[in-house]
């Protein structure tokens, strides 16, 4: 295994795996929320307003399972679907008053780091921010590469 697998095994452990699970599941009971719901409130959280489409691309998901969790917010309250600005054929999907409240404490939850950091000194932790900060630049511009590409082959 190469260095980059093995740095990515780690990080997928750390998110996949223990503590972070475990609260997801716990919130998943109280609040009687899918994981995919849940995960479909968290990014509407930090970026309400996105098409369905944008929506399972981001997600990597069928947009027919995007509908499904559409369907499970909407009737309980928690998000709606209205015509995006640009173009009423494109619906995009609002998080209401009491869908941002429960994406608020979402968040919150799955926020809290797991315990295992504590084993790590403030300047450890700085520095694992601030690599993880580059792979997700890095991430970002590759992901604004790939929809130049699709675009310009439009």
């Amino acid at each position: 295994m190469g260095v980059a697998e093995d740095a990515f095994e780690h990080l997928r452990r750390v998110a996949f795996e223990g503590e972070h699970v475990e609260r997801m599941a716990a919130l998943g009971a109280r609040l009687q929320l899918s994981p995919g719901v849940i995960k479909t409130l968290m990014r509407l959280g930090k970026h309400d307003g996105v098409s369905m489409g944008d929506m399972a691309r981001g997600v990597g998901v069928d947009p027919s399972y995007i509908t499904a969790l559409v369907d499970d917010l909407d009737a309980r309250g928690l998000a709606r679907r209205e015509p995006a600005p640009y173009d009423r054929r494109v619906k995009i999907i609002v998080l209401t008053d009491a869908g941002r409240a429960v994406a608020g404490d979402i968040d919150q939850v799955l926020s809290v780091p797991p315990a295992a950091f504590s084993g790590l000194s403030r300047a450890e932790l700085r520095q694992l921010r601030d690599l993880l900060d580059k792979v997700v630049q890095a991430q970002e511009a590759d992901r604004a590469r790939r929809a130049d590409d699709v675009a310009a082959a439009s």
